[in-house]
């Protein structure tokens, strides 16, 4: 017979002891590998922003001559030959932005088609529409509403 036999269900409990809790896990790490992890992870987030700013910011003149395209654009009632010019001027100042001047400024003609064409690395749709890109300062019957979207893909697409 064991001495726990004979007694009441209110003895037995008087008998246990209470339950011993463990310590609370910190939430601080507790070994220096976890400090140079966190270190190493802050300066690789700070260097990939400091990155996308510096990328950004070279990226200026890009979304300026978008944003000159995009106002071109929207004057639905403007002469044609006009905005062919308007266009023509935005290419030559985006490159003039993006290249050196004494490699980008004295081009016309041919030069400046294969300027275009060769920037873009040679894009189709840039290519189709260089000769047309070239002469539309020059040409009185160019369109520049037809060149809109040719002059931007050689903005988002060339390399500078």
């Amino acid at each position: 017979m064991s001495r726990y036999e004979r007694l009441n269900l209110p003895e037995l409990l008087a008998l246990m002891h209470d339950i011993e809790r463990a310590e609370p896990v910190p939430w601080i790490p507790q070994t220096a590998g976890w400090f140079v992890a966190v270190a190493w992870l802050l300066v690789v987030v700070v260097l990939i922003a400091w990155n996308s700013l510096q990328t950004w910011r070279r990226r200026r003149y890009r979304r300026e001559a978008l944003a000159i395209l995009d106002r071109i654009a929207a004057r639905g009632d403007q002469d044609p030959a006009v905005a062919a010019q308007q266009v023509a001027a935005v290419l030559k100042r985006t490159a003039l932005a993006a290249y050196s001047r004494s490699e980008v400024a004295a081009l016309h003609g041919d030069e400046w088609i294969a300027f275009l064409c060769r920037s873009a690395d040679n894009d189709p749709v840039v290519e189709e529409a260089a000769p047309d890109l070239a002469a539309a300062a020059y040409a009185p019957d160019a369109d520049g509403r037809r060149l809109l979207e040719s002059a931007r893909r050689w903005i988002e697409v060339h390399r500078a």
